[in-house]
């Protein structure tokens, strides 16, 4: 497909929502909120039937279509069929990039989609995931430079950890980013007060055309983070 896909990977109250309200300026998009991490079970399922269809392949490579099939035929030629699986490696993928597509592609006009998410748990590199299953994806990664600020934020505050965990997050996203930046993009709350830095945001996700200051600027002074 030609869509574009953005997704906001962040740190809480770090102003992704702000960004998600900023690129649902575009035309035709819809940039989703979080989903409490389900997409990262998705993308575990992916990944492990990548696995799964390895050892397949391995164990009856020599097999034709409709033996693999048969589980009796498997019995019969002395083979153990621990690994045996019946399934279409090829329509498992494709009902996985459908899951994806009915939950965020709007409609038929919709070709700007996406959704942001703070919980990742330890496991970005399910990012890459998604990149192999939608290779046009491009991916924002959200921090805030004022983590002391951050770590008092709305309901971090009540987490004597909080400032902890913002800060190994925050690593981690950069370290992401460091070794992922032909996909990945770097943005703060802090620097989507600055033009240029904006620019730069909508031109890595080729968006550059719809880049309205005015509106950005209405946005940011509407949802002013705390």
């Amino acid at each position: 497909m030609d869509d574009k896909i953005i997704l906001i990977c962040a740190v809480a109250r770090s102003g992704s929502t702000t960004l998600e309200i900023i690129l649902n300026t575009i035309p035709n998009s819809n940039i989703c909120g979080e989903n409490n991490g389900a997409i990262n079970h998705l993308l575990e399922f992916y990944r492990e039937i990548k696995v799964t269809n390895n050892m397949i392949q391995s164990e009856f490579c020599d097999l034709n279509e409709e033996d693999r099939k048969n589980l009796p035929a498997i019995y019969g030629r002395g083979r153990k069929p621990a690994w045996y699986n019946s399934y279409q490696f090829n329509e498992v993928i494709k009902s996985i990039q459908n899951t994806i597509i009915t939950m965020f592609k709007k409609n038929a006009t919709t070709n700007v989609w996406g959704f942001k998410e703070i919980r990742y748990d330890g496991k970005l590199e399910l990012l890459k995931e998604f990149r192999e299953l939608f290779p046009q994806t491009k991916v924002i990664m959200n921090i805030r430079q004022n983590q002391n600020k951050q770590s008092k934020s709305s309901w971090l505050k009540d987490d004597p950890k909080s400032l902890q965990k913002i800060q190994k997050e925050t690593r981690d996203i950069i370290d992401f980013y460091k070794k992922n930046q032909d996909f990945c993009f770097l943005n703060t709350l802090e620097r989507m007060y600055n033009k240029q830095h904006m620019i730069l945001l909508f031109k890595f996700i080729d968006c550059e055309k719809y880049f309205n200051e005015e509106k950005i600027k209405t946005i940011l002074l509407t949802t002013r983070e705390s």
